[in-house]
């Protein structure tokens, strides 16, 4: 099968966070099932470019990657170089999944489909929650939707990748089905199993508003127990030194350890080493780290706002809690408290996650749905 992926920013721009990770791990898996896979996207990273030739076509981890020039910044990465390639190339291939919203180089390949006849599957990301919509332009975004994205979003198949998100696009578009994302797993899991003498909390994604990590922050002032919480991921510098100023504040930026970006076999060690993985954010479609952490042996505690806490309540991998700080202190309390519920964990999560989420079954589902929407296009 010949699939066009469509995305504004791909590896290695990692500094989107998860959904480059996702996204890429889909292209290389459909590579692997003997699928021609092409990538559209741009040279977008942060507030730089990616060191990249433009404009041509380059094997990236098995993947054939154009990276176009983008004429704005974050976050409307507007390409005229890969809007022309969409025109261009969108009917010559048996399906198009475009990825993102809020985007213009994304608005603009949905439109290009519809005039060319093409009905291609978007993935949102999470771009279409209540948080998405209200947290920044809120207004422009609703008058936007109104009277143009929601007839755009009508012109294609929708892919959601839990049941919350799909909960969250309510009748904006009833042809859609869930998937999950694509995952990286832990290649050993054996790789820390021991108590750690400090009760250690991981942290581990994109810092940004939408993380809660000021509801992290303010849980551990409450904690009346010694606890170290670990920070990882990229984020804005300017909003790095609000959150470091915000524990000094509270009088716990001692319990804290910034750590920057970790990837690979570095990043799962740091996984598998802590008590606990949290992730308390307003808003998660998916969450891909969750099942990273799990992958590792690690418990995860989670806000019930993370597309994954279903999942986890379900198959009792951790804890669940709203996004206020005293409900985050006493989820942080029962983990450090249910001993038992924690070694369960840690021995079981490795073998349920590689099962749920093989790339060789999921692979076989995203291609059943290729075919049975090109049938529908």
């Amino acid at each position: 099968m010949k699939i066009l992926q469509i995305i504004p920013t791909y590896k290695p721009a990692y500094i989107y966070g998860g959904t480059v990770f996702c996204v890429s791990l889909l292209c290389e898996s459909l590579v692997k099932a003997k699928h021609e896979v092409k990538m559209l996207t741009t040279t977008a990273n942060g507030k730089e470019e990616l060191n990249v030739q433009p404009g041509v076509l380059q094997n990236v981890d098995g993947v054939q990657v154009v990276y176009y020039p983008r004429w704005t910044k974050d976050h409307s990465q507007f390409s005229p170089g890969l809007l022309a390639a969409v025109w261009r190339d969108c009917k010559k291939y048996d399906t198009v999944h475009i990825h993102s919203w809020w985007n213009l180089s994304v608005m603009f390949s949905v439109l290009i489909c519809w005039l060319r006849g093409v009905r291609p599957i978007l993935s949102p990301h999470g771009m279409l929650s209540d948080f998405s919509f209200n947290k920044s332009h809120g207004g422009i975004k609703n008058i936007f939707h109104k009277y143009i994205g929601s007839f755009l979003l009508r012109q294609t198949h929708m892919h959601l990748t839990s049941v919350a998100e799909q909960k969250q696009l309510g009748g904006i578009n009833e042809d859609n089905f869930v998937l999950p994302n694509f995952i990286e797993t832990a290649d050993n899991p054996e790789l820390q199993k021991k108590e750690n003498d400090i009760f250690t909390l991981i942290f581990l994604s994109r810092i940004h508003p939408k993380k809660n990590i000021e509801g992290l922050i303010d849980a551990l002032a409450i904690i009346d127990f010694n606890i170290k919480l670990q920070i990882v991921g990229p984020g804005e510098k300017e909003y790095i030194e609000e959150l470091k100023k915000r524990a000094e504040e509270k009088n716990v930026a001692k319990n804290i350890e910034w750590l920057g970006e970790l990837h690979g076999d570095i990043k799962f060690q740091h996984l598998a080493a802590a008590d606990i993985f949290v992730l308390t954010s307003h808003n998660e479609n998916f969450a891909l780290v969750v099942t990273e952490a799990l992958s590792a042996g690690t418990p995860v505690l989670v806000s019930e706002n993370v597309g994954l806490a279903n999942y986890v309540k379900e198959n009792d991998l951790g804890w669940l809690c709203s996004t206020e700080a005293d409900n985050i202190a006493q989820a942080i309390k029962s983990a450090y408290t249910e001993k038992e519920k924690r070694a369960a964990i840690r021995k079981k999560a490795p073998a349920k996650i590689q099962h749920d989420f093989s790339p060789k079954v999921l692979s076989d589902r995203y291609t059943q749905q290729y075919n049975r929407l090109k049938k529908h296009a």
